[in-house]
C-alpha cells in the first residue's frame, strides 16, 4: 500500500523556467498522504518550498546527500563535501568559467551553472576523484558522491518517517530520478520525462511539467 509520495520539483512540479504549477499544488494539498519533496536544491530552499506548497515536513535535498524530517530539526548529511571542494578546485583551474551556485548553503555536494559541457567535467574528474560524479539535471551541474542519490535519500527519509521505501510513490521527470523510482513501490512520470524514466514508470502523464504532475497525483489519489 502506498503511504506517501516523493516528488521532484524542477521540471516536474515546475516548467523549465522553474515556475511552479498551481494545479500541482492543489493536487498535493488534496492528497490524503504526505508528499516529500526531493531535489538537487539546498535544504533551506527545500524547507521553504515545502512550507509554501503545503508538502510534508520531510524533505530530500542535494540529490539525496541531505535529508531533513521536521521543519525545526537539524538536517542529516550523508556525504563529505570536503572532497567535492577539492575536486571543484581542480575543475575550476581547468575550466575558469565554471561558476558555483549556492556554495555557502551546500552541505554534501556542489553545483555549477551549465556553462561547461558535463562530459568534459566528467573526463577531468574520473582519474583523480573516482568516488565522485557530475550529474546534469538540465538546471545545474552537480558534483556529488556516487554513494548518494535520490534513491538513497528516499531510503533514509523513509526510515526516519517510519515507512518503507516501497510504500512511496515516486514522481519525476529526469534521469537523476531513476534511483528514486527504483527504490519506490510505484513510479509516476510527467509527460516531459526522459524515455528511460517513462520506461520504468507505472503511470505516464499525458501532460508535461506541473500539469502532468497534477494529472499523475489525481490518478494516484483514485488508486488509494
Amino acid at each position: 500500500m502506498i503511504k506517501a509520495v516523493v516528488a521532484d520539483i524542477d521540471g516536474t512540479l515546475t516548467d523549465m523556467q522553474r515556475r511552479i504549477s498551481v494545479e500541482a499544488i492543489v493536487a498535493i494539498r488534496k492528497l490524503p498522504i504526505p508528499v516529500v519533496l526531493a531535489s538537487g536544491n539546498v535544504i533551506c530552499f527545500m524547507r521553504a518550498a515545502s512550507k509554501l506548497i503545503g508538502a510534508s515536513e520531510a524533505m530530500i535535498g542535494e540529490n539525496g546527500g541531505v535529508v531533513q524530517v521536521g521543519y525545526d530539526s537539524p538536517p542529516v548529511v550523508f556525504a563529505d563535501i570536503e572532497e567535492c571542494r577539492r575536486a571543484a578546485a581542480l575543475l575550476q583551474r581547468r575550466f575558469p568559467g565554471l561558476e558555483q551556485l549556492d556554495a555557502r548553503y551546500r552541505l554534501s555536494e556542489l553545483a555549477f551553472r551549465r556553462t561547461v559541457d558535463a562530459n568534459e567535467l566528467r573526463a577531468a574528474l574520473d582519474m583523480e576523484y573516482p568516488s565522485l560524479e557530475v550529474v546534469d539535471t538540465q538546471f545545474a551541474l552537480h558534483l556529488k558522491h556516487k554513494s548518494v542519490n535520490k534513491g538513497t535519500g528516499l531510503v533514509n527519509v523513509a526510515s526516519m518517517m517510519g515507512f518503507k521505501p516501497e510504500e512511496f510513490a515516486a514522481l519525476g521527470d529526469s534521469a537523476n530520478d531513476l534511483p528514486m523510482f527504483e527504490a519506490a513501490g510505484l513510479g509516476l512520470a510527467v509527460g516531459n520525462a526522459v524515455p528511460e524514466l517513462k520506461d520504468v514508470a507505472d503511470y505516464v502523464a499525458v501532460k508535461p511539467y506541473g500539469e502532468g504532475a497534477a494529472e499523475a497525483l489525481r490518478w494516484l489519489a483514485r488508486q488509494l
